[in-house]
């Protein structure tokens, strides 16, 4: 019989009842795929998919110290960023590059208003997070906030994966991509430098 909190093994993965393995970890993306960067971001909403499975894990009540370590870096750096790298740079571009049959206005306003909701659920869990890291147990309406969480990401990056990325791959042109690929790396140059 397995306890209400379980720890899985040393290498953060364990089985589920199908015999699938489930892993604490999330991805680290190579420097090399901002060069292509509609990629970048199809391949860094799969790592946000990982970050929002590592949520449920832990509103199920299973816990990883390195795993909830690494995913409280994640949301408060690389999930960050990732907003960032859509609102400041991906964004405005695609507006510029969109035709007004595309509906992109629409469809950027939602997804803003989506960023907003997220960024301020995702303090919530990081709040959560951290009074686990404590040896603190969930409590109250834990559950629901990192359940809502997990859930509301899922399907802001299905909807940002079936429609707007498609449309980006239609509209931009070989110079908006370098454009973009420029923004990508200039944010980390930036970021690399403040960290020094």
């Amino acid at each position: 019989m397995m306890s209400a909190e379980t720890t899985c093994a040393s290498n953060g993965k364990e089985g589920d009842n199908n015999g699938a393995q489930f892993s604490w970890e999330i991805e680290k993306l190579p420097v090399g795929l901002l060069s292509d960067p509609l990629d970048y971001f199809f391949a860094d909403h799969h790592r946000q998919r990982q970050a929002a499975l590592i949520i449920a894990k832990i509103a199920d009540g299973h816990f990883n110290k390195d795993g909830v370590r690494a995913l409280i870096r994640f949301l408060e750096i690389d999930f960050a960023r990732h907003v960032a790298d859509e609102e400041i740079s991906f964004f405005p571009l695609l507006r510029e590059q969109c035709l007004p049959e595309d509906g992109m206005d629409a469809l950027l306003e939602k997804l803003i208003e989506e960023h907003k909701a997220d960024e301020s659920i995702c303090v919530d869990v990081l709040e959560i997070l951290k009074r686990r890291m404590h040896g603190r147990m969930l409590q109250g309406n834990d559950v629901e906030k990192l359940n809502s969480f997990a859930d509301h990401l899922k399907s802001h990056l299905a909807l940002e994966n079936g429609a707007l990325l498609p449309i980006a791959r239609l509209r931009f042109d070989s110079k908006a991509l370098d454009v973009l690929s420029e923004l990508l790396k200039e944010r980390r140059k930036e970021e690399a430098g403040l960290q020094k």
